[in-house]
């Protein structure tokens, strides 16, 4: 993945999945206080450090146990948390580090992860994809199209928007709130598992 700087982290049971579906969850961009931060596998390293019981608790850390919870339906202890991140893949799309936390990125910096992206799914061939925050889903690429939403009643509905990869597959990515705010994990966990028996 030529044009990717900080690398997915793929879990070791993600080709099993969640009942058998790829998962790959889209995060929008890593904060580094400093440049010398920005490894290419930062991702993996955040990722790795949520399910070690001897690394302090760090507040960011709620945003990925809140969401780990959504996709399991339950609480979880360490072991559980480990599972979980072990069955899906997580990317985050920005390719640079953002300087200030709770800075956004800019349009040049959303439209310059595109390409990467693309790399990204041709390469792990997601069956699902699930997109944290509205402002990230907003800046995704044009190319594509409006999926089929998902419905848990005529009045609650999510946006899906579809990408073709180059083999024909059509990968589905769900809008969903951004697990650092208001958050309710059991609420998700009923939009996931809809979104994961629908077909694209």
């Amino acid at each position: 993945m030529s044009l990717v700087k900080f690398q997915p982290w793929i879990g070791n049971s993600y080709q099993k999945g969640i009942q058998g579906k790829k998962v790959l969850v889209l995060g929008e961009s890593h904060y580094c206080a400093n440049a010398s931060d920005a490894v290419p596998t930062l991702t993996q390293e955040i990722i790795k450090d949520l399910f070690d019981s001897n690394s302090p608790h760090e507040g960011y850390k709620n945003t990925y146990t809140k969401f780990a919870k959504a996709i399991a339906g339950t609480d979880l202890d360490y072991k559980g948390k480990e599972k979980v991140w072990n069955s899906i893949a997580f990317y985050n799309y920005v390719q640079v580090p953002i300087s200030g936390a709770r800075v956004a990125p800019t349009a040049q910096e959303f439209r310059a992860a595109e390409s990467a992206l693309f790399e990204v799914l041709e390469q792990l061939q997601p069956d699902y994809v699930i997109v944290w925050g509205n402002r990230l889903f907003d800046n995704l690429p044009n190319a594509g199209a409006q999926g089929k939403e998902v419905m848990l009643s005529e009045e609650d509905r999510h946006e899906v928007w579809c990408y073709t990869l180059s083999n024909q597959k059509v990968v589905p990515m769900l809008r969903m709130t951004h697990p650092s705010a208001a958050y309710s994990w059991d609420y998700w966990h009923e939009v996931i598992e809809a979104f994961m028996v629908s077909k694209y």
